[in-house]
C-alpha cells in the first residue's frame, strides 16, 4: 500500500499543470502555528447603524460552548464537535437573538453574520434565520443536509435509502445490493450529477458516472446535497446537482472498532478500523479496511415464470486512510482511498441473452491534500490537489457468439487543482473567487479488435470564478433578513473558447415571520460529453459520436421553508424549478441495430419538491416525508418524439420513514413509491410499472462505559414487491440483513 501511495504522489508531481504545483507551493509553504480548531466564528452588529457590537454573549444551547463578541464584533467557538446546533445571543439594550439548526461541520468552518434589533421596550427573543444555511440558500444553491444522526440511522438499510429521503433524489441500480448504484436528480442520468467527496470529483471521465461502492459510507458524517445546475460554483459535470460527501474528523482521543453483517443471497460483509489523536502535536490518523461479497442470486418474476436472477455477484476490497492536521489559523488534510473489486454483468432478461460469464474487474485509487489558511477573522484561503485513478477491464471472452464477444480495458486518470479564497471585507459583505484547473486522461484497448481501441484521449479545463453574497441593510422594518447573491465563472474546455455561466439569487426572511424564509435563483449550466459518448467503438453494437455538443440548459427556482418556533412545529419546504435544455444528449438505436449517441435540439423540465420533517415525540418519534412531481418533456421537431416524456423520469415520487427511540432500542420504517415511466423517446412502448416498497430496520445500541455495542436487523422489501429501476434489470424481493457493530472510544 505505501509504494501504491509513493507511485501516485509520484505521478501527480510529473503530469501536474503550472497552476497546481503553485497550490502545492502554497500548501507546503504556510508555517504550523499553534494547535487549536475553529469550527464557527461571526460577526454581530446593530442592526439599524449596522456598527459591530463589543460584549455580546454568544451561546450554544445545550453545551458547555460559547464566547463573547470582541471591539470589532467578531467571536469565536472553538473545538465545538460537528452537529447541529442552537446559538442564542444577548446583551443588554438588545433583543435576544436566535439561531435554529446552524450546521457545523470538521471540514468548512461556518462564518454567520448576525444582526440584533435595539430594544426599546421589553420584549421576547426573536428568531432570526440570517445564516445562508438557515434560509437553506447560499452561493452553492438550495441545499439539503443529511447530517452523521441521519447517516446512523439507515445504517442498516443503506446509501440508497438514505439519499432518496431527499425530495428529488433517486438511486437506479441494475441488481440490488452495495454495487451498482447510481446517484439521480430530478430525472438526470447519472452522468449529469456531479459527485465530490472532501470537494473531489469521483465522476469517472469515459462514462461520466459514479457507483456509489466508491463511497467510503463508514467514514463520512455530513451530506449536502444541492438539487439545482450550478456551473458558475462547480463547473461541468454539476448539470442536474451535486452530491458532496464529507469525511469525518476524529474528535476523541482514539478509537478501534469491528463491523460485520451478512444476510439474503450470499451477502456477507467485515470491516476494521481505528483512529488515534498524536497527544498535543494537532496530527489525527485514521484508517480503515473492508471486504464485501453477494452473490444476488435471487428470484424475481417475469412473463408469468418464477426466474432466479445470474452473475450479478460482486466483490469488493476498500481501504481508507486520513491524516488530518488543526491549528490555530490552519488545518490541513490528506486523505486516500483505495478499492479493488469485481462483479457480474447479468443480461438484461427482455434480450433474452445468456450472460455467458461476463464480469468486469478493477481498481480505483482517489488521494487529496487540501490546506486551508485562516490568514485572518475576516477570510481564508483553501488549495487542493487531487489525484484519481480508474481501471476497469471487461471481459466476456467466453460467449459462444462472436458477436457478443467482447475484451476492453480502460485506464481514466483525472488530475485537479484548486485555489479558492473567502473574505468578509464587511459584516454585510462576502467575498469568494476561485482558480480551478483539471485534466482528464483515458487509455483504452480493445484487447479482441486493437483495431477497435479509442487509444488515449485527453482534455483539460481551466476556470476562474467570483462570487458575492450581500446583506441589504435599511430592510429592518420589512425583513430580518435580505440577502442578494451572485458569481460568474470563466472557463475554457479543451479547444473551446472560454465563456461564462452566471449564477444570481435572492434569499428573504419577513420580519413578522421570522420563522419563514424565502429564496429563489437563475443560473446557466453545460455538461461537455464522455468519453464514450464521444468515442465508443468497442464493439458492433454501439457506437460514439464526435460531433456531440455540450449539453446547455436555463434554469431558475424558488423555494420557501417554514422552520417553526419550536421543536414540536414541522419543519417544511417546498422548492419549485423550471429548466430549458438545449442538445440534450441521448442514446438512440438506430435503423441498423446500431445504438449511438445523439444531441436533442430542445428539451424543457419542471417540477415540485416537497420536504416535511416533524418530531411528534422529541427524542423518541420523529416523521419525515419527501415528495417530487417532474415535468419533463421533448421539444425535438420531430414529431414522434415532440411533446413526449423523456425516459425514465418519474412523475411521481414518495419518500418517507417514522424513526422511534425507546432507550436502546431504535427502529425505522421506510415507505417508497414511484410512478410509471416511459422506456422508450416516441412513448410507444409499455413503461416501467409504478410500485411500493417498504424497508425495516432493528438497532439495539449500548455502551459499557468506554465500549459501545450496536446489533442490528434489517428487512428489506417487506411485501416482496417485483420491480425494476432500469428497463430488463430486476430488483431483489424480499431480503434480510444482520450486523453487528464493536467500537472502543479511548477517554
Amino acid at each position: 500500500m505505501k509504494i501504491r501511495v509513493i507511485r501516485v504522489i509520484r505521478v501527480l508531481y510529473r503530469q501536474c499543470p503550472p497552476v497546481l504545483t503553485v497550490g502545492l507551493g502554497l500548501l507546503l509553504s504556510l508555517n504550523v502555528l499553534a494547535q487549536s480548531n475553529l469550527r464557527l466564528s461571526g460577526q454581530v452588529y446593530d442592526r439599524h447603524s449596522r456598527l459591530p457590537l463589543a460584549g455580546v454573549n454568544v451561546e450554544v444551547a445545550g453545551t458547555p460552548y460559547g464566547a463573547v463578541s470582541d471591539a470589532d464584533g467578531f467571536f469565536q467557538v472553538e473545538n465545538i464537535p460537528p452537529g447541529s446546533y442552537t446559538l442564542r445571543f444577548s446583551m443588554i439594550g438588545y433583543h435576544d437573538a436566535r439561531q435554529n439548526d446552524v450546521d457545523v461541520s470538521t471540514e468548512l468552518p461556518r462564518r454567520l453574520s448576525v444582526a440584533l434589533t435595539p430594544a426599546t421596550i421589553a420584549g421576547d427573543s426573536v428568531i432570526v434565520t440570517a445564516g445562508r444555511e438557515d434560509s437553506g440558500s447560499s452561493l452553492e444553491g438550495d441545499k439539503l443536509v443529511l447530517t452523521a444522526d441521519d447517516i446512523a440511522r439507515y445504517g442498516a438499510l443503506g446509501l440508497p435509502q438514505l439519499l432518496q429521503q431527499a425530495a428529488g433524489v433517486e438511486v437506479t441500480s441494475t441488481g440490488g445490493g452495495d454495487s451498482r448504484a447510481q446517484i439521480r436528480i430530478h430525472g438526470s442520468r447519472a452522468s449529469q450529477v456531479l459527485v465530490l467527496l472532501d470537494g473531489q470529483r469521483l465522476n469517472n471521465p469515459q462514462t461520466g458516472e459514479v457507483d456509489l461502492g466508491e463511497i467510503p459510507l463508514e467514514q463520512i458524517e455530513r451530506i449536502e446535497i444541492v438539487r439545482q445546475g450550478n456551473s458558475a460554483m462547480f463547473g461541468g459535470n454539476a448539470f442536474a446537482g451535486v452530491v458532496s460527501f464529507r469525511t469525518r474528523a476524529l474528535q476523541e482521543r482514539g478509537y478501534a472498532g469491528l463491523r460485520t453483517r451478512g444476510g439474503a443471497f450470499h451477502s456477507a460483509r467485515g470491516e476494521a478500523g481505528g483512529g488515534i489523536t498524536l497527544g498535543r502535536t494537532g496530527l489525527h490518523l485514521q484508517a480503515s479496511y473492508l471486504q464485501d461479497y453477494s452473490q444476488q442470486d435471487f428470484n424475481f418474476e417475469y412473463d408469468g415464470e418464477t426466474l432466479t436472477r445470474q452473475n450479478a455477484w460482486y466483490r469488493n476490497r476498500k481501504f481508507f486512510g486520513k491524516i488530518s492536521y488543526q491549528g490555530h489559523r490552519q488545518q490541513a488534510n490528506l486523505r486516500y482511498h483505495h478499492r479493488r473489486g469485481g462483479q457480474g454483468l447479468p443480461s438484461s432478461y427482455f434480450e433474452a441473452m445468456p450472460h455467458d460469464g461476463a464480469f468486469s474487474d478493477g481498481a480505483s485509487d482517489a488521494l487529496q491534500l487540501q490546506h486551508q489558511w485562516f490568514f485572518s477573522r475576516r477570510g481564508y484561503l483553501e488549495s487542493s490537489l487531487g489525484y484519481h485513478h480508474l481501471t476497469t477491464t471487461y471481459d466476456n471472452t467466453r460467449a459462444a457468439s462472436p458477436f457478443l464477444r467482447y475484451h476492453t480495458r480502460q485506464d481514466n486518470t483525472v488530475l485537479e487543482g484548486r485555489l479558492n479564497g473567502m473574505h468578509f471585507p464587511a459584516s454585510f459583505l462576502e467575498l469568494r473567487w476561485g482558480l480551478n484547473y483539471q485534466e482528464e486522461h483515458l487509455d483504452q484497448e480493445n484487447l479482441l479488435l486493437p483495431a477497435a481501441s479509442i487509444g488515449q484521449k485527453r482534455r483539460h479545463t481551466a476556470a476562474g470564478v467570483a462570487g458575492a453574497e450581500v446583506d441589504l441593510p435599511g430592510l429592518g422594518t420589512l425583513f430580518s433578513s435580505a440577502r442578494l447573491r451572485g458569481a460568474l465563472r470563466y472557463e475554457s474546455y479543451f479547444s473551446r473558447a472560454a465563456q461564462g455561466y452566471p449564477l444570481a439569487g435572492f434569499s428573504l426572511v419577513p420580519a413578522v415571520l421570522p420563522w419563514i424564509s424565502f429564496s429563489g435563483s437563475w443560473g446557466k449550466a453545460i455538461r461537455y460529453p464522455d468519453f464514450n459518448s464521444l468515442f465508443w467503438k468497442g464493439d458492433a453494437r454501439a457506437r460514439g459520436n464526435p460531433e456531440l455538443q455540450p449539453e446547455r440548459k436555463t434554469f431558475w427556482n424558488t423555494s420557501i421553508r417554514f422552520g417553526g418556533e419550536n421543536e414540536y412545529l414541522p419543519v417544511f419546504s417546498a422548492f419549485y424549478y423550471r429548466e430549458r435544455i438545449r442538445d440534450l444528449i441521448f442514446w438512440h438505436r438506430a435503423v441498423s441495430g446500431v445504438w449511438e449517441p445523439r444531441n436533442e435540439e430542445r428539451a424543457r423540465q419542471q417540477g415540485v419538491d416537497v420536504q416535511l420533517s416533524q418530531k411528534l415525540v422529541t427524542d423518541h418519534l420523529h416523521f419525515q416525508a419527501a415528495y417530487s412531481f417532474i415535468e419533463a418533456l421533448n421539444e425535438s421537431t420531430e414529431p414522434n418524439r415532440r411533446g413526449r416524456e423523456i425516459v425514465f423520469i418519474p412523475r411521481h415520487t414518495l419518500n418517507s420513514s417514522l424513526w422511534l427511540g425507546l432507550g436502546p432500542l431504535h427502529a425505522l420504517l421506510v415507505y417508497r413509491t414511484l410512478s410509471e415511466r416511459q422506456t422508450v423517446p416516441a412513448n410507444t412502448a409499455v413503461p416501467l410499472s409504478a410500485y411500493d416498497v417498504w424497508d425495516l430496520s432493528l438497532n439495539i445500541r449500548h455502551e459499557f462505559g468506554p465500549l459501545q455495542l450496536d446489533a442490528g436487523y434489517a428487512l428489506k422489501n417487506l411485501g416482496g414487491t417485483s420491480y425494476e429501476l432500469l428497463r430488463g434489470y430486476p430488483m431483489p424481493g424480499r431480503e434480510y440483513q444482520a450486523s453487528l457493530s464493536v467500537n472502543y472510544v479511548f477517554k
